[in-house]
């Protein structure tokens, strides 16, 4: 039953209380004012009702100076109303800094005190002029730690460096500014606390302001993955993991990047950029969260501390396994057509795996290498220095395709510089590879100087019409005798 009558007392006083938006402005800054200057009217006025003395010995009248003084006082709020709230706020389309409001009224106020006192009270001196040193030094060091905080604040609102509603980061601590009075900041906390730095601690130690609706800020995310990931793959896929994400910039873009090699993991570093760093905390659970399903999806693992042992029950270790991409692509080149079904498995024993990353170079255009390479996926562009000196872009080679076989077979320079355009595996076969099968059927060089005539007929008409083929060339010894002479076969 109480509580029944509370509730219905506090519903017929809030029928007859005018909400505060409601009240105009000039209302609520001078209704202190006023009624302090009608209390100290009517105060004076019952003194002399009861015929009490406000004059002292010197003619000075006390009642006269109160009525004086609360009148300053409201030309003091008056002038702030008209001041900040209709000129500064029309010039600047903003509330002014609560800071600079109570130091220009604290100034006006009391030059008007100032004013009133000098008119009324003759002869009045202020003490501290006419005192002791000492008492003049007390008062100073007493004051020192005040106007250090009035001094700094002022500093911080003259430079224009910090504003209500910024984040601000002081020691360990993030906080949203809530208000810039004289002495200190008041911040709340991400917690939810209230956390008051003075101003001259402000001022003197360092602090990191985030300004709201300013420029984006950044923020980094660091995950490891494991060795086997593919760096292009790891950094798309953490890329991509926030694009469109509510709360992250579109722009600066978002960048992921290899940080460094650690014991168990590859360290990657995602840096994007928030559009209110008011919102960290949430933002950076949602990144996490969208990058853990993104790796998900993507297969990347996020590995675990351990120890990798092997067990074997006798005999020899087996070697290492040359992965499921090697004998596939032997075994398509056309190039390895006229081998037998071992020789070609002999062939892909021997082969190598090599990742290359997108813009690498895998062979330059002059080089001294024997070794030819089998594109079992990615894409590569092959170029060359054209009569001119400049570079002409020949072909882009897909899966499956074949280069570099006429170095493997003779051991002549590169013809062409062949660059990885995306990311690439490649299957490369060496000379000490191919030398036994050919040691022990030396007619193999012929068939395979006829398979490659034929590859190269489809690729002429991409070389550089100011050089001549380099296997039609007039005097030019023919494939297979270069095979023989370079392997120190017998036919």
């Amino acid at each position: 039953m109480t509580e029944r009558r509370r509730g219905m007392a506090e519903r017929l006083t809030g029928a007859f209380r005018l909400p505060e938006s409601r009240v105009p402005m000039i209302v609520r800054r001078l209704t202190g004012p006023l009624t302090l200057l009608a209390t100290v009217i009517l105060a004076v006025l019952l003194l002399q009702t009861f015929r009490v003395q406000a004059v002292n010995a010197s003619g000075t009248d006390w009642g006269r100076l109160a009525i004086w003084i609360a009148g300053a006082l409201v030309v003091t709020r008056f002038l702030d109303y008209a001041v900040f709230d209709l000129a500064f706020r029309l010039r600047r389309q903003a509330a002014a800094p609560s800071l600079l409001r109570q130091l220009v009224s604290l100034v006006v106020f009391g030059i008007a005190v100032s004013i009133v006192v000098k008119a009324l009270v003759p002869g009045f001196a202020l003490p501290i002029l006419t005192g002791s040193a000492i008492i003049t030094a007390v008062i100073g060091l007493a004051l020192q730690d005040t106007l250090g905080n009035l001094f700094a604040g002022l500093a911080l609102h003259v430079e224009k460096t910090l504003f209500v509603g910024d984040v601000v980061r002081s020691g360990e601590s993030f906080a949203t500014v809530e208000e810039l009075s004289w002495r200190a900041m008041k911040l709340r906390t991400v917690e939810g606390n209230l956390l008051l730095v003075p101003n001259s601690v402000a001022g003197r130690d360092r602090l990191e302001v985030f300004p709201r609706g300013g420029r984006p800020v950044a923020r980094y995310l660091r995950v490891g993955l494991e060795y086997d990931a593919s760096p292009v793959m790891a950094r798309e896929t953490l890329e991509s993991a926030v694009r469109g994400l509510p709360g992250v910039a579109s722009h600066p873009e978002r960048r992921a990047y290899m940080k460094s090699f650690e014991a168990y993991s590859v360290v990657y570093e995602l840096r994007y950029w928030l559009e209110d760093y008011s919102n960290y905390l949430e933002v950076d659970s949602a990144v996490r969260e969208r990058v853990w399903y993104a790796l998900h999806r993507a297969g990347l693992h996020i590995p675990m501390p351990f120890i990798r042992q092997y067990q074997y029950t006798g005999g020899m270790v087996p070697a290492e396994s040359r992965g499921a991409l090697v004998e596939p692509a032997v075994a398509a080149l056309d190039l390895f057509a006229p081998l037998s079904d071992g020789e070609r498995a002999q062939i892909a024993e021997g082969a190598i795996e090599r990742r290359y990353a997108p813009g690498e170079i895998v062979v330059r255009e002059g080089d001294q290498t024997s070794s030819m390479f089998i594109v079992a996926s990615g894409r590569l562009g092959v170029s060359i220095h054209g009569a001119a000196g400049d570079t002409r872009h020949l072909a882009v080679l897909e899966d499956g395709s074949a280069f570099g076989e006429i170095s493997l077979l003779t051991g002549e320079p590169r013809t062409a510089t062949v660059r990885a355009l995306s990311e690439t595996v490649l299957v490369e076969i060496e000379k000490k590879t191919i030398e036994p099968i050919l040691r022990q059927n030396p007619s193999l060089c012929v068939a395979l100087d006829a398979v490659i005539a034929e590859r190269r007929k489809g690729a002429a008409s991409a070389l550089d019409a100011t050089r001549e083929p380099v296997d039609h060339a007039p005097g030019r010894t023919p494939l297979a005798d270069r095979i023989v002479r370079f392997f120190g076969l017998r036919l």
